[in-house]
């Protein structure tokens, strides 16, 4: 084995091993979640239809994962440990979409094969103010997580 080979395999396992540290994904059971959370995600889906439950820990943010399956159709809910929904992914078709929607997607993916359609909602608090006369905007996610921040240049009028 050559030692550039060695080298590349051990920077994609390395690279791989970073990613892997990110992400720290355990299955647990309904009852070990925390109240808020079994009580948000039972307005979601019925406890008889989940299939999976996760408790992921992802830098400094604790989060849920809920995966159900209801009449053949999958959803995925992920929450907050204050029970808060950060996001929601439903299975979907194309006979949800919108007329418009299709035909942007039929003009820009003329020969597309879709695997897979789900539609998502992501939930976040929208934050706009001033830091030091710069106008800033950002969003917040239930986990604590800041995601877009998008300075401008434009001074305060305040």
């Amino acid at each position: 084995m050559s030692n550039i080979y060695k080298t590349s395999t051990f920077l994609l396992f390395s690279a791989f091993s970073l990613s892997v540290i990110a992400e720290d994904a355990k299955e647990i059971n309904f009852a070990q979640l925390p109240a808020a959370v079994q009580k948000s995600v039972l307005n979601e889906v019925a406890k008889n239809n989940i299939t999976k439950v996760e408790l992921i820990h992802e830098e400094e943010a604790t989060k849920y994962e809920i995966e159900s399956k209801t009449n053949g159709i999958a959803k995925d809910v992920t929450l907050a440990s204050n029970g808060s929904i950060i996001e929601i992914e439903q299975g979907s078709s194309l006979s949800q979409l919108s007329p418009s929607a299709l035909l942007a997607i039929k003009h820009d993916y003329p020969n597309l094969k879709i695997d897979e359609i789900e539609s998502v909602q992501s939930f976040y608090t929208a934050v706009e103010g001033t830091v030091k006369g710069k106008r800033v905007a950002f969003k917040v996610l239930a986990t604590g997580d800041i995601e877009g921040d998008e300075n401008s240049k434009e001074e305060s009028k305040d």
